[in-house]
């Protein structure tokens, strides 16, 4: 009997593989609760795909994303010192974990946890980014100041 490792070895040689994986992830990340984003990694990381909870979380629709920068989801409030801190691990292609408000479609601000990780192609560098994203709710936080250092959850 294969075992696992096996198997997926000889399934990788099937041409269906890659086709089969991805309408699998596809489907995972349609029913997750959690908001998934995946951008470009050129300029203004433009969105390729979201799926429904992030759909739900923001207020936009897929359309109105597709194309544009996550950076509409940012506001007066965004901490800029998380953004900066974002913009240098996905420049260095790190993974990067962090917490700030963004903005729903009409304008209302919420608390966002955010974890990325950068996707690189067969050569090595990084192509894509993707992000799970989790509204947290603020009455089970308790906030420390202006930059949002939330304590960690035991």
């Amino acid at each position: 009997m294969n075992n696992p490792v096996n198997l997926i070895e000889i399934l990788r040689h099937d041409d269906n593989f890659q086709t089969i994986v991805c309408n699998m992830l596809q489907s995972v990340f349609e029913v997750s609760f959690d908001g998934v984003i995946i951008t470009e990694a050129g300029p203004d990381y433009p969105i390729i795909y979201v799926n429904p909870a992030f759909c739900g979380i923001t207020g936009y629709s897929f359309s109105e994303l597709l194309g544009k920068s996550p950076s509409i989801l940012q506001g007066e409030g965004t901490d800029k010192d998380v953004l900066i801190d974002l913009r240098n691990k996905l420049d260095n292609g790190e993974n990067f974990h962090g917490r700030a408000f963004n903005y729903r479609k009409n304008g209302e601000k919420f608390l966002m946890e955010w974890k990325i990780v950068p996707i690189k192609n067969k050569a090595g560098v990084v192509s894509h980014f993707f992000a799970t994203q989790r509204e947290i709710d603020k009455d089970s936080n308790t906030f420390q100041g202006p930059n949002l250092q939330l304590p960690e959850k035991k």
